[in-house]
């Protein structure tokens, strides 16, 4: 019997707002400083061990770059701690649980670049936000990402491999153009996966 996967659909109306200056204003960010956030489940699995060490990895050429975590969970503490001990201190922010109707999207917009490395999802609903509200993205293709990411629509594609993501997350922080062309693509290339679009298709 043939099987056919039905996606999640999106529900797009929902991602035409957020205040990027607001955000980072609320949160005493420098409207200039290169931020790269992360939105998820704060465990484990999600591998946020690894963009912690992107992070010092980008340190390097990037001396004032900051990635913000959204989201509560197990691993934080650790987390917390494995940043201290990298020297990350100043580099990482943990902001937990947002309004997912007013601040979330705030904090989609305040990204430069929307980073994820989970090595357990069976979709990525969160590249898709990230991709709907005009974020550029940059996440390792593993499991239910790789149908997201691999078309490469908005989304650079990285190995699990610190230099690899460091350096194509780097290549966006340099290239103001390049983020504004790619977050335009990908809100186009999201409607392909808007609850429309999934309707028609199932």
């Amino acid at each position: 019997t043939p099987i056919h996967i039905s996606t999640t659909g999106i529900q797009l109306e929902k991602f035409d707002s957020g205040d990027r200056t607001r955000f980072r204003a609320r949160h005493r960010i420098p409207q200039n400083r290169p931020l790269l956030v992360n939105v998820g489940r704060v465990a484990h699995e999600k591998n946020l061990g690894f963009l912690l060490e992107v992070v010092a990895r980008l340190k390097m050429n990037h001396p004032d770059v900051l990635l913000l975590i959204c989201g509560e969970g197990p691993a934080k503490k650790d987390l917390q701690r494995q940043a201290q001990r990298m020297g990350l201190a100043d580099q990482v922010m943990f902001v937990g649980y947002l309004d997912r109707e007013t601040e979330l999207l705030d904090c989609y917009r305040a990204a430069d670049v929307f980073v994820f490395a989970s090595r357990t999802e069976t979709q990525g609903l969160v590249l898709l936000e990230a991709m709907a509200l005009g974020v550029p993205v940059v996440s390792t293709a593993v499991m239910g990402t790789i149908d997201i990411v691999s078309p490469q629509k908005g989304a650079l594609a990285a190995d699990e491999d610190v230099a690899d993501f460091a350096a194509k997350v780097s290549r966006l922080l340099c290239d103001p153009d390049l983020r504004k062309s790619m977050g335009e693509e990908g809100r186009e290339y999201v409607k392909t996966w808007g609850a429309p679009a999934t309707a028609r298709r199932l």
